[in-house]
């Protein structure tokens, strides 16, 4: 009888060195846990001047690589990068993700064509949501390891349920403290993220990334249940969120 084909993960972690090294410290934590697990991590090139990053951040994947760990670097189209340069943030990232689906396409069709592995799921950054599409597109489930605190992932959740009736920006010109279900007390308005409030788009970015993370099978949050045991137990009461499984600290 033929053995049967080992169980793949695809990683797509965002190029940023703090997620792209967290997330391989979680793949390398995943693939210690179960031998007959391996993992690929697709790498998206970041199209900015980063040699001191790029040589220290190559270094460490090299280190870490093996035969179930191995690290892919997707094609850069230095054209199309160049006249992302000039989007504002928000525009950006979206379209650099979206520019690298088909990159991903061909290297998972790659992956499964071989038969060597079964490719059972894509775990993917948060500002990597949009390539749940592409997952989808192959059947396969999407996870999220999420590199914040469990409070953070909160804060996204109830702003883009408050943002269904009125525009969040708004709070920008006004003082209030917002109650936000994970947080013990009240916060003022002007300690937000200030991407949460930005009415040139900043603002829609972040709330189609909440909206994204509602999507998928389950959210891994770099964080432990001791330390943020009020967020966790929030979080796990809400019925209209996947599981959330706390499976920090993962440092870097």
């Amino acid at each position: 009888m033929e053995a049967a084909a080992a169980s793949e993960l695809v990683f797509i972690p965002s190029p940023g060195m703090g997620h792209l090294l967290a997330t391989v410290e979680m793949a390398k934590q995943l693939i210690g846990r179960d031998h007959r697990l391996s993992i690929t991590v697709l790498i998206m090139k970041i199209p900015f001047d980063k040699s001191k990053v790029s040589s220290s951040t190559q270094s460490l994947l090299l280190t870490a690589a093996g035969d179930r760990l191995k690290f892919v670097y997707l094609p850069q189209d230095e054209a199309a990068l160049a006249e992302l340069r000039s989007e504002k943030p928000g525009s950006f990232m979206s379209e650099f993700v979206n520019m690298n689906k088909q990159h991903v396409r061909d290297h998972v069709t790659k992956m499964i064509s071989t038969g060597s592995s079964r490719v059972v799921g894509f775990v993917v950054d948060v500002f990597c949501t949009p390539m749940m599409d592409t997952a989808a597109e192959f059947g396969i489930p999407t996870y999220v390891f999420f590199t914040s605190s469990c409070a953070f992932l909160g804060l996204m959740f109830h702003l883009d349920t408050l943002s269904r009736g009125q525009d969040v920006t708004e709070f920008k010109d006004s003082d209030p403290e917002l109650e936000v279900p994970v947080f013990v007390n009240p916060v003022p308005v002007k300690v937000l993220p200030s991407v949460v409030l930005d009415k040139e788009g900043g603002s829609t970015y972040f709330l189609s990334l909440a909206k994204k993370l509602k999507e998928t099978e389950g959210i891994m949050v770099n964080t432990f249940e001791e330390l943020e045991s009020y967020a966790v137990k929030r979080l796990a009461e809400d019925d209209e969120i996947p599981q959330i499984y706390p499976v920090g600290p993962v440092t870097s």
